[in-house]
């Protein structure tokens, strides 16, 4: 066991291009804001490392490209993912919709148990 944290989670956020998976994750790991949008390319990570009934949690947060042309390279990330985090932008519909097809992926490229 690491001595810095009693556990590690690797959470990756899957989406839309634009629903705002990255903001999402500069908020919550480093509690900012950039009101510019800039497109993910390929992944990008960041960690938050909290403490639950006494025990540090280290949480590696995976930011995917939602592009269509990143799609093979960022399902690879899915296999060793602990959970999976689907995002959707409340304003836009269709990136709702979108989520059926973000679930057939986790389905087929995330190990068993992931969901």
């Amino acid at each position: 066991m690491n001595s810095e944290y009693d556990y590690l989670f690797k959470l990756l956020l899957i989406g839309d291009s634009g629903v705002g998976k990255s903001s999402l994750l500069l908020r919550f790991a480093d509690d900012t804001f950039s009101n510019t949008y800039i497109s993910t390319i390929g992944v990008d990570f960041k960690i938050r490392t909290l403490t639950v009934d006494g025990k540090t949690i280290k949480l590696q947060i995976w930011d995917t490209a939602g592009q269509e042309r990143f799609r093979t390279l960022t399902t690879a990330y899915y296999r060793s993912a602990h959970g999976i985090v689907l995002i959707y932008d409340v304003n836009e519909s269709e990136t709702f919709l979108h989520l059926s097809q973000w679930l057939e992926e986790v389905s087929e490229y995330a190990c068993e148990g992931v969901n």
